[in-house]
This record gives structure tokens, sequence and C-alpha cells, in this order.
């Protein structure tokens, strides 16, 4: 019999978590449920150098409604059954189970002068959710803590399992029924047989849901996601999330950094309590109604300028609880982050942006003081406006971390560059994959994608009115501050002053027939723009994204050629990164951007 199970949290980021599931195994034969998904998966692995005799899967897929009583009495090839036998067993040759999942129930036998052994598995949180066959026993287990629900509460309210037949494998090796249902409780990482009248859907009286099996995952541009607890029982559920802490990875796995930084959305409406807090030790949530759900809107806060092995990830585990003892694991890990420092001096991002932050920016500038040029005081010092004016704010920044502004920007996909493959005539190599391109001209984007439809989508900004980037100084960006000069000749097109169906603003004589110079009827128009960047939110939210993914401070602006002294503005900026693709009109297989046209 399975004496207990202890979970404990390990993880491996972005694709898995790991936990280590630790079964004590006796003499005779076990019923076992894994709670993690092994790694390695292979039987011949898992059981090397243990005294296992056998290993059996119960095959649900089989329509049969029996099981049997005494399981000394299975033979290898019995119906709705698969069978693992050692390497060098009598019967090895009649195998036909060669891996454990995650989520299954399995018999084990050992040697019947086995010593106890305690079977430790490392692999992966099980998510899995149970599937019911209705009309037939199940071969089943329950994520559950150190006390569990009763039976009689687990399927309260499921009338195809209330009341049904519960069985466990007994001391001596035989299927026994449990026959106080109301006081007998699930033990974790045990198995038993449970008969199924009617079609079921319970799991546990809780189930969660990350939006991934893989459990909360924060990669690569990923500050934000929101873990789901719904309550599947009868009745109100309190419930409980702690983060645990990892141990190391297996070999060949992502290292470990450290426990993942999350924070949550708190909304305390009565406290007047908004916004994201670090996690506590434990974050409750009482009397959640039956059927109701709990959204827990969660997100990493990267530290800046941590030094990280490369490859590294920071790594935890979710405990997920009830007040019945149902205990969900999910595994949850965040990549390092863009202002990260790997050993020797590189960023993360280095390896395919050249730059931590490189890519396509895309926000806002909110104005909302502007000076008084007639002011007997300080003319020049933006004073609180009347209200607020916003315009889109577009930043590209290219991978050796150049910053230009934007007027417009088209995000196209380019198809995938095939070539004759000379070995197979008839067959084509991929000699350059798919991917998104960053145009600024659309005269651009049939040399830099070739012919065909155009598939993509096209970002503007109606603030500004010159053509092609413009370079902005300083920074790096997201430190310190970027400026950079926009200059609109009085001729222009572009100038506000310059009026195609305006006889006084085309800047010729009344003949037409002489250009006027500047002055007479437009002005060139020269606008100063620096960014100065913020180490938090101006808005005071201050997302987990802030300083990677998200970043800001105070915008401000002169305007000269609008009033015969200058024009001061200033306000804030948000900017949300969009794109990570560091080339800005790139030819084939590279920029020409601040090179051959001069950008």
């Amino acid at each position: 019999m399975v004496v207990g199970c202890g979970l404990c949290g390990f993880p491996r980021m972005v694709e898995a978590q790991w936990a280590q599931q630790s079964i004590a195994l006796k003499p005779g034969w076990n019923a076992v449920f894994l709670e993690v998904d092994p790694t390695p998966e292979e039987c011949d692995t898992l059981f090397e150098g243990m005294p296992v005799e056998s290993v059996w899967d119960w095959n649900r897929q089989v329509d049969s409604v029996q099981f049997l009583q005494d399981p000394a009495s299975l033979i290898p090839g019995a119906a709705g059954w698969l069978t693992w036998f050692p390497p060098g067993h009598a019967l090895s040759s009649q195998t036909s189970l060669f891996i454990l999942r995650d989520g299954r129930p399995y018999l084990i036998k050992m040697a019947d002068n086995a010593p106890p052994t305690t079977w430790v598995i490392t692999g992966k949180p099980s998510l899995r959710r149970l599937v019911w066959q209705s009309g037939a026993a199940n071969f089943v287990g329950f994520h559950v803590g150190a006390q569990g629900p009763t039976f009689s509460s687990l399927f309260s309210g499921e009338p195809g399992l209330s009341g049904q037949p519960v069985y466990r494998l007994g001391a001596t090796g035989v299927w026994e029924p449990i026959s106080a249902l109301t006081t007998e409780r699930p033990r974790s990482g045990e198995a038993y047989w449970v008969r199924c009248r009617l079609p079921a859907q319970r799991t546990g009286t809780i189930e969660v849901d990350p939006g991934l099996r893989a459990g909360l995952r924060f990669a690569d541009g990923i500050a934000e996601v929101t873990l789901r607890v719904r309550n599947t029982s009868s009745a109100a559920r309190n419930l409980s999330v702690r983060l645990l802490p990892s141990a190391d990875p297996p070999e060949g796995e992502a290292a470990l950094i450290g426990v993942v930084p999350l924070e949550y959305w708190k909304t305390d409406f009565g406290n007047v309590e908004i916004g994201w807090e670090p996690l506590p030790s434990t974050l409750n949530f009482p009397g959640l109604p039956a059927g109701g759900e709990w959204n827990v809107r969660m997100g990493v806060r990267r530290p800046a300028g941590a030094l990280v092995a490369p490859g590294s990830e920071y790594q935890g585990l979710l405990e997920v609880m009830d007040d019945l003892g149902t205990r969900w694991l999910v595994g949850v890990g965040a990549s390092a982050g863009s202002d990260a420092v790997v050993s020797g001096g590189l960023q993360p991002n280095d390896v395919h942006d050249g730059f931590a932050h490189a890519g396509l920016w895309v926000g806002d500038a909110v104005i909302n003081a502007v000076s008084q040029p007639a002011h007997t005081g300080n003319p020049t010092l933006p004073r609180p406006a009347g209200g607020e004016f916003t315009y889109r704010l577009m930043v590209h920044v290219d991978g050796g971390g150049q910053a230009r502004l934007l007027q417009r920007a088209y995000l196209v996909r380019k198809p995938a560059v095939l070539a004759p493959d000379p070995e197979n005539p008839g067959f084509n190599l991929e000699v350059e994959p798919a991917r998104t391109v960053l145009v600024s001209d659309e005269a651009l984007i049939s040399g830099i994608i070739g012919g065909g439809a155009v598939v993509g989508r096209r970002i503007s900004t109606a603030a500004f009115g010159f053509r092609e980037p413009q370079i902005l100084s300083g920074g790096p960006f997201g430190v310190g501050s970027l400026s950079g000069q926009l200059t609109l000749g009085y001729d222009d097109p572009l100038n506000p002053f310059k009026h195609v169906y305006h006889p006084d603003h085309d800047n010729l004589d009344a003949r037409f027939e002489q250009t006027l110079p500047e002055g007479r009827e437009s002005f060139t128009v020269i606008r100063q723009v620096a960014l100065d960047f913020t180490g938090t939110d101006p808005l005071g939210l201050n997302p987990p994204g802030w300083g990677d993914r998200e970043i800001g401070g105070v915008y401000r602006e002169s305007f000269t050629g609008l009033h015969r002294s200058a024009i001061q503005i200033s306000g804030t900026f948000r900017l949300v990164k969009v794109a990570g693709v560091g080339d800005l009109d790139d030819a084939v297989g590279g920029s020409v951007a601040g090179t051959a046209r001069g950008r």
C-alpha cells in the first residue's frame, strides 16, 4: 500500500516546471497515482536498480466494467492492461508498457522479499483532468493534500459518483471496499477503483487552469498571465495560493536563477487598494460560491541588471488549495528579461535582437502643460493646461541600440525563400524562413518581400509630418534622455502653413510666377522632441513589465516657427514593445537603416 506522497516544487521554466513526487512502495502490490509527468519517462530508466517485478497500466479505452479483486491473478496480455517487465525478466519479451504518463494510476508489483523502498519521480506537475467512463469501474487517483476531502464531500453533487462503491488496495494485496465514505479520505499518490454510474466531470473540489498545460509561463515579452480557479464542489469554498521554492532542475535543463518574482493585481475596493503588489506568503480568497471562478491576475517583475547564467530562468511552483484539502501544483517560471546581464556581459536578447530593447515601440504622448508666451512671469515655462491632448508616439530601436522616431511603419510578413534542392529534383529547400519585417516606406515593401499579396499591418501617427525616420540622440533607450530635431521647411507640402487649396499658402506671388521667400506666407517649423525616461510609471500603475516591455517617462517638446517666441509643451509618455524586429527596411538578410539610406 502506498504510504503517502510528498510534493515539492521543482520546475523548468518557460516550457515546463519541475516537481518531485516521493512514493513509499512496500513488498507486494502497490496502487499508485502519478502527480507528475516523469522525466525521463521510459520505464527501463525509471525503475532501474529497484526491486520491481512488473508495472501495470489500465487502458481505459477497453470497454470493461469489472476489475480483478486480486491483482495477483493478472496475467500478461490481460484485456485492458499494458504491462512492463524489467530487462532480463523471463516475461520481458511480453512487455507492452514502455513509458509512464502523468495523471494516471498504476499497479506496481514489488518483490515479496523486497525492503520498503521510496520511489522518487521528477517531472512536470500534472494538470490532467479525470475522464470518467460511465457504467464502469474507473481506476483513478486524486490531487489532494495531507488532509484531503472525504470521498462523500469529493463526490457531493455529482450524481454519477455520489454514493458509488470505492475500493482501496488492502495490506494483503487485495482490493477492499471502503465502507465509511463520509469519513475516509483519498490519499495523495494512491490509486482507487471508483464505480461511475452516470457521466461525470469531477476531478476535485476545485480545478485550476493556467491557460497552458505547462503552467504559468512568462516567456520573453510576457509580463502578465491569469490563473483561473474554479469551485467544482456543491458548496462555497475558501481558497489559498502559495508560491513554493524550486529545487535545482535536472541536468540539461534551464538553470535556476531563483524564486519567480511574482506579483498580483489587488482589487480591494472597500479599502481603495487597487494595483500591483508582491504575492504574499499566502493569498486567500474566502467564500468562492459553488460553480464560481476566481481569476488571479499575476505578473512577474524581473529585477533590472540581474547577473544571470546563459539560458537560466526564474522558477517555482504555485500551490492552490481549498478548505477541504484538494491540492494542485502549477508550474511557474519566467525568462531573465531584457534588462538582465548574462555572464560574459551580454544581454539575454542579444542572441536575436542585438540590443535588449531592439524592436518597434508604440504608445502615446499625453500633453498636459503648455507655455504662455504672453505671460509676464516666465513665458517659457509650461503651465497646466485646461485639458489633456493625446497623440500616438512611435519609436524604433535597431540592433545597435540606435533609436529613431517614426511617422509610420508597416509590419509585413515576408514569405520563406525557397531554392531547388540539388539532391532531390522537383523539391525545394528553405533557404530563408518566413519572418516579420518592419518597413518605414510603403514603396519599399515589394522590394523587400517580393511579389504577391501583402500580409501585414500599417501603424501611423498623425501628430508628425516627416517622411524619413528621424534619429534620436542620447540614451541609451530606456535610460536618461533621447532627443531629436524635426524640421519642416516652409515650402514642404506637410508644413501646416502650406495649404494646397489656399491662395495665400502656396508661397507664390500674386501672378503665381515667383516663389516667395520664407516668412512671406509660411514659416519653417522646427520641433525639438525630448523623451526623459523614468524608472517608474508616470501614471502610477507600474505594471510588472515596466522597464522590460513597457517604458516611459516625461515628454517635452519645443516648437519654433508657430509664434515669434518658442512654444514649450510637456506631459508624459508610455511606450509598449509591439514587435522585436531589430532591422528597419531590411534588405535580403540585413538592415539598411542607418547605412545605405543614411538613417
